[in-house]
Order: C-alpha cells, then sequence, then structure tokens
C-alpha cells in the first residue's frame, strides 16, 4: 500500500471517455502545514504549466495526459487531498463530477488514504469551466 499521502489530482477524459486520474502528491509526513491541516505544496496552476512546459511527446512516454499542453487546467474536474493531524482524517475536495464511488476508490488507493478516514466535500476552488469535459 502507498504511504498517506496529501496533493492535487485531476478527472481527464480519454478519447474513449474514460476517466483518467492526474495528480501530484507528497508524503503526508513532508506535507505543508496550513492552518490545522497538512497540504501539498504545490497549487494546480503551476504543476499544469509544469506539465505543459514537458510538450506531448515527453508526457506520453511518461503514461501522462497530453491535455496540459492544449488546455487550461481549470478546464477539467481537480481537486484537493488535505490531511487533518487532529482527527487523523483525510478531506477529499473534489469537483462534483468527480464525486463518483469509482473516482473517489480510485483517489484513496493512489493517495494511500486508510479505509474509513475520509469525508468527500465540494469546494468552489474545484469547480471546472468546461462542461463538456
Amino acid at each position: 500500500m502507498t504511504a498517506p499521502c496529501v496533493g492535487i489530482f485531476w478527472g481527464i477524459r480519454d478519447a474513449a471517455r474514460n476517466m483518467i486520474l492526474l495528480a501530484d502528491k507528497t508524503p503526508i509526513d513532508q506535507g505543508e502545514p496550513y492552518g490545522e491541516c497538512i497540504t501539498h505544496p504545490n497549487g494546480h496552476y503551476e504543476f499544469w504549466e509544469g506539465l505543459s512546459q514537458l510538450g506531448a511527446t515527453a508526457l506520453a512516454s511518461r503514461g501522462l495526459p497530453s491535455a496540459p499542453v492544449w488546455h487550461e487546467y481549470e478546464e477539467f474536474p481537480r481537486g484537493r487531498v488535505v490531511y487533518w493531524p487532529k482527527n487523523k482524517r483525510f478531506v477529499i475536495y473534489a469537483d462534483q463530477r468527480l464525486q463518483t464511488a469509482d473516482f473517489i476508490e480510485r483517489l484513496v488507493v493512489e493517495f494511500g488514504i486508510p479505509n474509513g478516514s475520509y469525508a468527500v466535500r465540494s469546494d468552489p476552488h474545484y469547480r471546472s469551466q468546461a462542461s463538456g469535459l
């Protein structure tokens, strides 16, 4: 099992309309304090821009979608995983379109979140601007 992590993520549909998880994560013991929680030090914009600079070929060679080359980061549904040490619980903030049982389970596995130790919430920061993606 993956060590528990905090981080940022997107749900990006591929050509076959399958939802691809794109994530950047940090183990909670290396996360950044933010108020009473531990969060990932990187923002969505900075990570997306870094990927876009790599180009489509480099992203494909790493098994990553090429969306950052052709689109803006806020066009896709996204979210963030944070950890609240006081309660020993994670909060998955996610665009409502990503709040399906299947996608949440993928996040739980990807971020190493122990079963039963998380809540899923909406947040206005994590709403995509494009409706069809």
